[in-house]
């Protein structure tokens, strides 16, 4: 019995969930630029709006 199948199915398994690992890393690292790109305007309306009272 050949085991090559065997071996390149739980490589191919492996290297998908490690691409799954680096596209979520990506998303997240995506994500926390934006959201710490836009907080400081979302801040500065929030202080003018205290203000306005």
């Amino acid at each position: 019995m050949d085991a090559t199948p065997i071996i390149g199915a739980s490589l191919f398994i492996g290297s998908s969930i490690f691409l799954y690992i680096l596209a979520f890393m990506g998303v997240m690292v995506i994500g926390g630029y934006l959201t710490y790109r836009t907080s400081p305007g979302r801040k500065k309306r929030r202080e003018e709006k205290r203000n306005d009272r």
